[in-house]
């Protein structure tokens, strides 16, 4: 796709940009629908100046015959430009590649995130003066400010650090307060926020064994949740560190059980069925892309759809990683909380072991102690919930490990073939009573 970009991508007028590096980074197609979206990061170069910085541009393929431009020309005609930020139009927000009948959008422009371009344009409300009222007394006023993409997922949401530096005209003295914006399509921030809101106002009586990162506020009109930023290591940079983490893991372990067992008030569900549809899907994907192990992926994925049933549901996270969970000495915060809901709780421990075993964002952690790491994890968490939890852990363990391998894929990591085949023998491992 190098040389396609290359060819294709327009820079706006008097600018010379030089596209340096192409690489994949998010894959996104499902068979029930009729299109599949690709996503890459561009490394370009501005030889004027020297400036160099990563762009993110999305590829969308539709089934429908001229769909791709036909959708082009509509967008075309709206004026796509005007709602970019000057920092960031650098090419033509969108542009049609004939040859491969694909629809291109270049980052922040999304067709259907339209309140992105808003955020980064700088609609952010009352934000900066409830960040200086955060302050304390003085007369603050701003100095500088910043914001960094730090994740996107086409037409889905993206994720921002705001960093605010200000100055107090009294004293001369200087503070930086630093704040996470996720945008979203829908109106799911709003569920989240209030949910963080709860969570905060619980968590600030007492002692409590865990966190959640702490919510500043919600801008319905950006569909924009805005969050302070966790304190404490993220445990995948202390894992990656070579220190003995079975203090951090164990430390970790207590506060999943403590969230699994809470009494919270949440509403959203997340049954049985839908964790055999994320699972299903992740199988379908990792047959088609790894045909090598298909057989092998049907049969843990019956085994995992036969053996699970209902169980009382409990509270869930639904996204533990490494790089999900904050410690600071003994105390664990929680982030990327969207998808908490009511379901099994052994599906948590499950998860996050799964992405410890199989290293993922972890590659420069040896093996064998990245499994170590994951074992005291679970023998922990096993020693403080119910008995009868662990009988189901190594079928939700192989279920984690097909959705950890579908994405694998999804992201195109460096040598997925064979991160993915090492996931499906750790399923079967898990199947086989290798993580009791």
């Amino acid at each position: 796709m190098l040389k396609v970009f290359r060819s294709h991508l327009k820079p706006v007028a008097g600018k010379i940009l030089r596209i340096e590096d192409c690489v994949p980074f998010r894959f996104r197609c499902r068979q029930s629908t009729t299109r599949c979206v690709l996503q890459y990061t561009l490394r370009i170069v501005e030889p004027a100046t020297g400036r160099e910085w990563h762009q993110w541009v999305s590829g969308l393929l539709y089934a429908g015959q001229n769909e791709a431009e036909r959708l082009w020309h509509e967008l075309q005609a709206a004026g796509p430009r005007q709602e970019i930020p000057a920092d960031w139009l650098t090419f033509e927000p969108v542009d049609f590649i004939p040859d491969l009948q694909m629809l291109v959008q270049l980052f922040p422009y999304d067709r259907k995130l339209r309140n992105l371009c808003q955020v980064m344009n700088g609609a952010l409300g009352g934000l900066e003066l409830m960040l200086l009222a955060r302050l304390g007394p003085g007369r603050w006023r701003v100095e500088a400010r910043h914001l960094a993409p730090t994740r996107y997922r086409t037409e889905l949401g993206a994720a921002l650090k705001y960093t605010l530096r200000a100055r107090d005209a009294l004293t001369g003295k200087s503070e930086t307060r630093r704040c996470y914006l996720k945008v979203y399509r829908n109106e799911h921030g709003q569920e989240t926020f209030e949910l963080l809101q709860s969570l905060a106002a619980r968590n600030g009586k007492g002692q409590p064994s865990y966190s959640v990162v702490g919510p500043i506020l919600y801008l319905n009109e950006l569909r924009t949740l805005v969050l302070e930023e966790a304190t404490g290591t993220p445990l995948q940079q202390l894992l990656l560190q070579g220190d003995d983490s079975t203090e951090a893991v164990r430390a970790v372990a207590r506060a999943v059980a403590a969230f699994n067992q809470d009494e919270l008030r949440i509403t959203r569900q997340h049954s049985l069925t839908d964790q055999f549809q994320d699972v299903k899907r992740a199988s379908t994907l990792v047959q088609w892309a790894c045909p090598e192990v298909r057989a092998e992926t049907k049969v843990i994925t019956t085994a995992v759809v036969e053996g699970l049933k209902e169980v009382p549901p409990a509270p869930i996270h639904r996204d533990l990683k490494p790089d999900h969970i904050f410690l600071e000495a003994e105390r664990v915060t929680f982030i990327d909380c969207d998808s908490v809901a009511l379901g099994d709780p052994v599906r948590d421990p499950a998860h996050l072991f799964a992405h410890l075993t199989a290293r993922i964002g972890l590659d420069a952690m040896p093996r064998e102690a990245a499994r170590a790491a994951a074992m005291a994890f679970a023998e922990e968490y096993f020693s403080r919930v119910p008995k009868s939890w662990r009988e189901r852990f190594s079928l939700h363990c192989a279920g984690g490990f097909i959705e950890v391998a579908g994405g694998i894929f999804k992201r195109q990591e460096p040598h997925w073939p064979e991160k993915v085949a090492a996931c499906i023998a750790e399923a079967q491992h898990a199947l086989s009573g290798g993580v009791r």
